[in-house]
């Protein structure tokens, strides 16, 4: 068994090192603690079937490469070169600058073909939920779980304002109360669900 895990500690360090990938990153990717990465690779642990098939979908392998003994080279199957952090930001950002650039198109628009038409402001008051809505995509694909969780908030607390800025009728602000419990349940979520999963661990320890 330990040289078993050490066959697989060998080739998931190799995998992730062509890949470019860091401890992190690829603990973000599979949703588990860089801290159980760790384990694996000075194989202290094996990680179970489920978890080598959910890491050789993401090194585009097949599940039997991390049992490879000895210097055969690892075949990648279509391997495409994973993308840098600053890349991801700057995919992400400009997703979100498209969504204001098309709130700005909407507004000039509604100025020059319907000038009396009265709260044409308002393009720019739902570009910040949309822009969350973006965002919580991108994020939810690279990023960790506050990133995700502070997205949401935006979008929990600006789409009731947008509403309200909207009908501007009193009685819609009782949209806000709706947030209150959904912002209570969002920092629950995202702030202990690795602790109430005993497969993922909440990273508390650096990389050893």
């Amino acid at each position: 068994m330990d040289n078993l895990k050490f066959i697989v500690a060998k080739n998931l360090i190799k995998l992730r090192k062509e890949n470019k990938l860091t401890q992190g990153e690829l603990a973000s990717r599979i949703n588990y603690s860089d801290k159980a990465i760790s384990k694996w690779e000075r194989g202290e642990s094996l990680p179970d079937l489920s978890t080598l098939k959910l890491l050789a979908d993401v090194y585009k392998v097949k599940i039997d490469t991390f049992f490879i003994e000895g210097d055969e080279p690892i075949k990648m199957e279509n391997q495409k070169p994973p993308l840098s952090t600053k890349s991801k930001w700057f995919i992400g950002a400009l997703s979100v600058i498209t969504v204001w650039l098309l709130s700005t198109i909407i507004f000039v628009s509604l100025k020059i073909f319907l000038p009396t038409l009265q709260g044409s402001w308002l393009c720019f008051i739902y570009a910040i939920p949309a822009s969350a809505i973006v965002a919580i995509i991108f994020v939810s694909l690279w990023g960790h779980n506050w990133s995700i969780a502070l997205c949401v908030t935006v979008l929990i607390w600006t789409l009731p304002l947008s509403i309200y800025l909207t009908f501007n009728i009193y009685d819609l602000w009782l949209f806000f109360l709706i947030g209150i419990p959904l912002q209570i349940l969002v920092v629950l979520w995202y702030g202990f669900r690795d602790y109430l999963n005993p497969n993922k661990k909440h990273k508390i320890e650096k990389n050893i």
